[in-house]
């Protein structure tokens, strides 16, 4: 069971956690004191653990924990309750928009996550433990949990606003290179964020109004400031979608208008050119009797004639302000 468990700890109350050792865990664990337990999904013993040790009051709760597709949830049951709740994946070589998630059953004093991937949030969480200023309790830990996503959240969405000015600036420029890429993957990011993040802020608003002995004042104040940070992201994914929703209009105009203005420059330019190309078919048929065929300086009036036609017509299209 060495790769099921990533993590355990006891819980201080001043900041400080004292790692549990893994046998440990397979015992019944004192009830006063709150504890930690992180495991890894895809170990291939956690379910075992979960339905044999871990006193789960449904059997159902396992396989929520080690579900693989999963959207933020909010359950309550038997005394405790289950959270699911999603985050920007900053693993290396990873894109952020692939959303990561933790899965989560609380009770008073035991608090068990499962992952599926690496978590930032977990590290930096066992990082203040053994540094000693981490959660001091359950509730203080869940806080802490739900206001580090948002805090690993909010560098991406200033970079999807950046990305937004930037491809404003560019329609200013004119330059259209690349930009319908850039709008699409801009818009797939708003779209996929925005689609995990609108059920999290409920997801928070009903854990602010649960009544369970590990979330007091203190801790419900700070679940709403982050239920604020979180509506304010979900409104920022929306200007963001309609922004690059303008955006792309406007390069489908510029493109448009393009397109319309060469169009009507090869239609000036066949307009000249067809009573040009008249005249030299015409002369040009080797029939008997064509005008000053045998007259040497022929085709020296005939090009000043083309050449009189064509200033005529330039006259008459600039008149009609068509140039």
């Amino acid at each position: 069971m060495a790769d099921t468990f990533i993590c355990a700890y006891e819980l201080s109350g001043d900041g400080h956690g004292t790692p549990i050792d893994e046998r440990a865990l397979s015992a019944q664990h004192p009830q006063d004191v709150p504890v930690w337990i992180h495991l890894s999904a895809r170990a291939s013993a956690a379910r075992e653990w979960l339905e044999t040790h871990a006193n789960l009051p449904d059997e159902t709760l396992a396989d929520a924990l080690l579900a693989e597709d999963t959207r933020p949830r909010l359950m309550s049951q038997a005394g405790g309750v289950l959270l699911i709740l999603r985050g920007v994946n900053l693993n290396a070589d990873a894109d952020p928009e692939d959303m990561v998630s933790i899965r989560i059953w609380i009770e008073a004093k035991r608090f068990i996550s499962v992952q599926l991937r690496n978590l930032r949030g977990v590290d930096d969480m066992r990082e203040r433990l053994d540094t000693g200023t981490g959660p001091a309790d359950i509730g203080d830990l869940v806080t802490t949990f739900i206001e580090g996503s948002i805090a690993r959240l909010t560098p991406v969405m200033g970079d999807l606003d950046d990305v937004i000015d930037e491809l404003e600036d560019r329609i200013l420029q004119m330059d259209l290179s690349g930009i319908r890429e850039q709008i699409v993957s801009t818009r797939r990011k708003a779209i996929i964020f925005h689609r995990f993040l609108a059920p999290q802020k409920d997801i928070v608003q009903r854990l602010t109004e649960l009544e369970v002995p590990w979330l007091n004042a203190v801790y419900i104040r700070r679940l709403r400031e982050a239920q604020n940070e979180i509506t304010r992201f979900v409104e920022d994914l929306h200007a963001v979608r309609e922004r690059s929703q303008s955006v792309q209009s406007e390069v489908a105009n510029i493109l448009t208008e393009r397109l319309n203005r060469n169009t009507y420059m090869f239609s000036l330019i066949a307009a000249i050119f067809l009573p040009l190309s008249f005249l030299t078919g015409l002369l040009g048929i080797n029939v008997p009797g064509i005008p000053g065929a045998d007259d040497p300086e022929a085709f020296i009036v005939f090009c000043g004639i083309l050449i009189a036609v064509v200033a005529v017509q330039v006259a008459v299209f600039k008149k009609l302000k068509w140039f």
